[in-house]
């Protein structure tokens, strides 16, 4: 198997462009990567599948993963990261609980999975990976609020805006229905957006 070769400083570039400034120097990034298994995946393989525990950290070293979940039958798109963002299920994470989302890679992907144990061994060891560990958190936790405040207030072009804001060239990336499944608008009202942002399909 062919080795995949780390960029430590430009993945502490992309993850700070997230996270806001953390202390990822050459000996934080070297721990972390000591406890991290680096997977090479293909487009649509599932990285995590209901009923399996979230028991790590992923982080997106390259490509593009989606976070979803069905209700009534219809797909449901929670999150989207792409490269230098973190993922994982929070709830089944910090309660040891079995997933109920779905993870999977929308683009051929190399991603980065820290063993939750391991990673709080070290966050206990190291204020600086703790800080790393609280600043995941409260993203998370601002990206869910930001979402929701989003879906109940903005119109439907407002809300497609504020996704390519926050991830841009994210739109381009991924698929129609996933974008209209995370903004919750049918794929016509994205259709009219589109258009009349100026996109050719």
């Amino acid at each position: 198997m062919k080795r995949i070769i780390i960029n430590k400083k430009l993945v502490a570039d992309e993850i700070q462009r997230f996270l806001g400034p953390v202390d990822l120097n050459d000996e934080t990034m070297t721990k972390l990567f000591k406890i991290a298994t680096i997977d090479k995946v293909k487009k649509h393989a599932m990285i995590l599948t209901p009923g399996d525990s979230s028991d790590y950290i992923g982080l997106v070293l390259k490509g593009m993963v989606q976070i979803y979940h069905y209700l009534d039958n219809k797909l449901v798109s929670d999150f989207f990261a792409g490269e230098g963002c973190g993922f994982f299920d929070v709830e089944s994470f910090l309660n040891d609980a079995p997933s109920n989302v779905s993870i999977e890679a929308l683009e051929p992907s190399v991603i980065a999975k820290f063993d939750k144990k391991q990673f709080l061994e070290l966050c206990a060891e190291d204020d600086r990976i703790d800080h790393i560990y609280q600043k995941i958190l409260q993203y998370g936790i601002i990206m869910s609020n930001q979402r929701l405040d989003s879906l109940l207030h903005d119109s439907a072009e407002d809300k497609y805006i504020s996704l390519e804001n926050r991830m841009p060239g994210l739109t381009s990336r991924i698929s129609s229905i996933n974008i209209s499944s995370y903004i919750g608008v049918t794929q016509e009202t994205l259709c009219r957006i589109k258009s009349k942002q100026g996109i050719l399909f």
